[in-house]
């Protein structure tokens, strides 16, 4: 990865130069660099070969709605939940009940968190025999491969050879657009080096209170403008290293100050006051092609005085859809996290996801994906829930898969 930063400053470098100031004299290699040469190019053939599956797919052939159509209901509610992984199934092996909710076509995707394994080697083969396990047995889709790499203080991966961002507050202090897609485009490389193909950021949340522990340094700025440009620049640098990049905490987390994987924090905020300043960055960052976003769950009493914004139809359905025209993925925060668990049922929880618009549930400990999916399975054959309920969130997550390649390459015998 050094490699890479050289590379991109050497291009910078000589973009400032003149042709006479960087013209280059042309020589014959001589017999021994000839040799050094193919024997370097065999290398890089094996290489090749040995590449992780996520970097050799083609270009997916199937459309997004055929690939819906032939997904039985099971397999649909499936899609509506990224899960998590065992502690370190990076170094023993991928266990039983893994294999088995990929094989059944039951789950998105997954997050991977530092426990999961131990070197980098271990999450380029982790990864790839998932990615080998969804395409062999899997009819839906290939997997969203998640994790939360902002830089500084909140990084999954802190490999030596990777390159090591501050957190974004302090990054964020040269306001320059070029250096945060520059920061987007390089993590994203990385990561998606490692079989990653989704990052949950960047943090979109203003910068409110100086002490806090939640958002803090994770935060660009107080200044909604800034905070705009910079977040914007970054997701697009995202973009063009090919991962998915995820705008976190809507509609804002930083005027709190209670970490809501505790408890539930309360906002005193009303719609005009969000729509001013904490909302400001995400209206911008959909406006320049944002694909998915996380929510917040946090409490606005004077909005929805009953349901934080991740369970709230207010906050997703008619904020984000309609008064932002967000047509992207709707990602839950954490669903075990104590801001939902300590206040509802997992059933009230589960079926105001799917009420409120979230597209998909973020269950990223504790729970158990294939029971959670049972639960919405008797819901929809109760009729609380509906099958085009169901479908449209399922919809748009095949949709951004087909975005991002991530569906099979030919057809598939179902």
């Amino acid at each position: 990865m050094f490699l890479l930063v050289v590379s991109i400053l050497l291009t910078v470098f000589i973009g400032c130069k003149t042709t006479e100031e960087i013209t280059v004299k042309a020589e014959i290699p001589s017999q021994s660099e000839r040799i050094i040469s193919e024997e370097k190019a065999e290398k890089e053939k094996k290489t090749e070969e040995k590449e992780p599956f996520h970097l050799k797919r083609k270009k997916t052939t199937q459309p997004s709605k055929v690939i819906l159509s032939r997904m039985s209901l099971s397999q649909k509610i499936g899609q509506r939940f990224i899960g998590w992984l065992p502690k370190n199934i990076g170094t023993e092996g991928i266990d039983e009940k893994t294999i088995q909710l990929i094989e059944q076509g039951y789950v998105s995707g997954f997050i991977l968190y530092p426990w999961n394994y131990e070197s980098a080697e271990d999450v380029r083969r982790l990864t790839s025999t998932l990615q080998e396990l969804a395409a062999r047995n899997n009819p839906a889709t290939s997997l969203f491969i998640s994790v939360d790499q902002e830089g500084g203080r909140v990084a999954a991966f802190r490999y030596s050879n990777m390159v090591r961002f501050p957190a974004p507050f302090f990054w964020a202090g040269y306001r320059d657009e070029r250096f945060a897609k520059a920061v987007g485009y390089i993590t994203g490389v990385e990561i998606k080096y490692l079989g990653c193909n989704m990052n949950l950021a960047p943090v979109l949340d203003l910068y409110g209170i100086p002490d806090s522990t939640i958002i803090g340094d994770r935060s660009m700025g107080d200044d909604p403008e800034i905070v705009s440009r910079l977040g914007t620049a970054y997701i697009k640098g995202m973009h063009e290293a090919g991962v998915i990049a995820v705008a976190k905490h809507f509609p804002g987390h930083g005027v709190t100050q209670i970490n809501s994987h505790a408890e539930l924090p309360v906002s005193d905020k009303t719609e005009e006051e969000l729509f001013e300043r904490e909302i400001l960055p995400f209206k911008a960052a959909i406006e320049n092609g944002l694909d998915a976003v996380m929510t917040a769950h946090i409490l606005y009493p004077k909005i929805d005085g009953r349901y934080p914004a991740t369970l709230s139809e207010i906050f997703v359905k008619n904020y984000l859809r309609r008064k932002l025209g967000f047509r992207g993925v709707v990602i839950s925060d954490g669903f075990s996290m104590g801001a939902l668990s300590k206040e509802y049922t997992v059933e009230e929880s589960l079926l105001q996801c799917f009420k409120s618009g979230i597209d998909l549930i973020l269950v990223h400990s504790r729970y158990d994906v294939m029971e959670l999916k049972e639960i919405v399975f008797k819901m929809v054959e109760e009729g609380i829930l509906t099958e085009e309920e169901i479908d449209q969130g399922a919809r748009r997550i095949i949709r951004l898969k087909e975005k991002y390649n991530l569906l099979p390459e030919k057809d598939l015998s179902y």
